[in-house]
């Protein structure tokens, strides 16, 4: 991978299940750790291991209110380099009820130091603003993250978004909140 013009962006449809069981964004830990998933011997940060299960277990989704989007390779046998799943909570694309939420986002093991996390929620963004500008709705973008997971807390404050501290509806999780589309 030496450049974004070498992938380009989908939606995850069934032509790309095989591949999504397949994709990697879990690290293993290297042993025992506190808060560790243990699967196939070894141990794995528990949000780590949550959204790659996630994304491999990946059927269906409300397509009327969210979109999952891949990044793939321009190769013949395509690779997924990063996901998304994002979309509206409280309404649907075509209305301007709700809010926008990033629901999962990674980037596949391989394509660690390409920043992938930036250009993946770059991406994101730039659906949410399309969609923003057609309908109306208030331009406020929120998600939720474990405060465990440093680079995703990082990924999003460094892209405009703010930590507002503990989730009242998730306490194990971060709500971090970004108004607006204007670059950061």
């Amino acid at each position: 991978m030496t450049s974004e013009s070498d992938c380009r962006w989908t939606e995850a449809s069934p032509d790309y299940r095989a591949r999504l069981q397949q994709f990697a964004c879990a690290a293993p830990l290297g042993g025992f750790a506190l808060n560790a998933v243990r699967k196939h011997n070894q141990y794995y940060a528990e949000y780590e291991y949550e959204v790659q299960s996630t994304i491999r277990d990946m059927r269906s989704w409300d397509r009327k209110s969210q979109w999952v989007d891949i990044c793939v390779s321009r190769e013949k046998k395509e690779r997924i380099w990063s996901f998304v799943w994002f979309g509206i909570v409280g309404g649907t694309k075509k209305d301007s009820m709700g809010t926008y939420m990033v629901g999962y986002i990674a980037r596949s093991l391989d394509a660690k130091g390409c920043h992938f996390g930036d250009s993946t929620l770059k991406h994101a963004l730039s659906v949410m603003e399309s969609n923003q500008k057609e309908t109306g709705r208030d331009p406020v973008i929120g998600v939720r993250i474990d405060p465990d997971n440093k680079n995703s807390m990082a990924l999003f404050e460094r892209n405009g978004f703010s930590d507002t501290g503990r989730d009242p509806e998730a306490e194990a999780y971060h709500r971090l909140v970004r108004f607006g589309f204007d670059e950061s």
